[in-house]
């Protein structure tokens, strides 16, 4: 009820009581308190609701199918995929794992690299780095026989240092370890 429709009911001349006053700044003290209040609580619900969801939605990168890797010798992983691992170094500060390759078979590479489940991960004590360039990085190139071309890696926590041997694994199959320079 607010002060007028009180002078118009209590007459013109009369002033409100004390209770319809008292009535009437409760209301307007719950209204401003809402105004602010019900927002705030709104967006909390829904960033509890949005973090829930991130956290429930599965990973792009889960595989549908468990695939046991298999070791590979220099001359299989070769001859299956037309590369070569030519230098895996510890660059900038140790922020950077740097892989070289050389294409052997540039259909077999092109064919490797053209599918982004094939892109090159590297398996350091256990755990696995993937490329930190985007995966058309190298699908976008033509790749030619006898060129060296190169994949860069983050370093979380410095895994790598010189001297650590790090995989290199395409698909099912993992290159025996290389030593990091």
């Amino acid at each position: 009820m607010t002060m007028s429709e009180l002078r118009g009911k209590e007459g013109a001349d009369t002033k409100p009581t004390a209770r319809a006053t008292t009535t009437v700044a409760r209301r307007f003290a719950v209204a401003r308190w809402l105004r602010y209040v019900l927002p705030a609580a709104l967006l909390l619900l829904l960033l509890a609701a949005g973090l829930l969801a991130y956290r429930a939605w599965p990973p792009e990168q889960k595989a549908s199918v468990a695939v046991t890797p298999q070791l590979a010798s220099v001359k299989t992983f070769e001859e299956r995929f037309g590369l070569r691992v030519t230098l895996v170094a510890v660059t900038a500060s140790g922020g950077i794992v740097d892989i070289r390759f050389k294409v052997l078979d540039a259909d077999k590479a092109q064919g490797t690299l053209q599918d982004d489940k094939n892109m090159p991960i590297l398996n350091v004590e256990g755990s696995t780095i993937t490329p930190m360039m985007r995966d058309t990085a190298i699908q976008d190139q033509d790749l030619e026989v006898g060129k060296v071309y190169y994949i860069l890696y983050s370093n979380p926590r410095g895994m790598v240092k010189p001297g650590t041997p790090v995989s290199v694994a395409i698909g099912d199959l993992v290159l025996e370890p290389i030593v990091a320079q």
